[in-house]
């Protein structure tokens, strides 16, 4: 979504992007909507959304895998408008009975009836060198689901077989479908050996995106 573009999901939730550096989401629910987030990524609600926790499935696995398990739920009438306090993109998805794996720390809303859940990353090499650890996020159904991308987000669509190799921190979701494998790039340099960097392969079919912008490489002193 753009600056100021609007939009209506298919369940008929409103939404709207504001702001040019650290873009804010503007909901309007309608009575029979309700949406979750994290709690710390509210900036304002109208007085007559009613808000509440919910529980999420598998606390224990979510515990160990660092994502939240208690969720803030807001359900409409009403307004409520969300950040996370980052330069980036908001990217909102409108699912009809998919399932899309997100790195995790990007979720930013989600309707009620999207499964969210922590799924298991395979293989040693995904789980030291994609960016994503042992889990990363993962939402099933149909409903609206809101990321937020660091920097510049670009999505595009994988053929059958088509692939990718991105830096492993950089992608921000994929179908589900879509395979992930983490590998050395081997670089010669001659008489004086070699060398590598790591990064990860994505091969459709299926839809993927990603990002420019690492915020925890963006924040490390640069030593100057």
């Amino acid at each position: 979504m753009k600056l100021g573009e609007g939009l209506t999901t298919a369940e008929g939730i409103r939404l709207r992007v504001e702001g040019h550096l650290v873009p804010i989401v503007e909901l309007d629910l309608g009575a029979d909507h309700t949406v979750y987030f994290e709690h710390h990524t509210i900036l304002a609600k109208a007085p007559s959304l009613g808000v509440g926790l919910m529980t999420v499935r598998g606390a224990l696995r979510r515990m160990l895998a660092g994502l939240p398990v208690l969720l803030t739920r807001a359900s409409g009438p009403g307004k409520v408008s969300l950040s996370r306090d980052g330069v980036g993109e908001i990217i909102a998805l409108d699912l009809a009975r998919e399932e899309i794996d997100v790195l995790e720390h990007r979720f930013l809303a989600a309707s009620a009836a999207l499964e969210y859940s922590a799924q298991r990353v395979r293989g040693v090499k995904n789980i030291l060198g994609s960016g994503t650890g042992f889990f990363m996020d993962r939402f099933r159904g149909s409903g609206l689901l809101l990321l937020h991308g660091y920097g510049d987000v670009i999505e595009m669509e994988l053929g059958p077989g088509e692939a990718i190799d991105l830096d492993p921190y950089a992608w921000l979701y994929k179908d589900a479908g879509v395979q992930m494998n983490t590998h050395l790039v081997n670089v010669t340099t001659g008489l004086f050996g070699g060398s590598g960097f790591v990064m990860t392969r994505f091969t459709g079919p299926g839809r993927l995106a990603y990002q420019s912008l690492d915020p925890l490489v963006a924040l490390q002193p640069t030593g100057e």
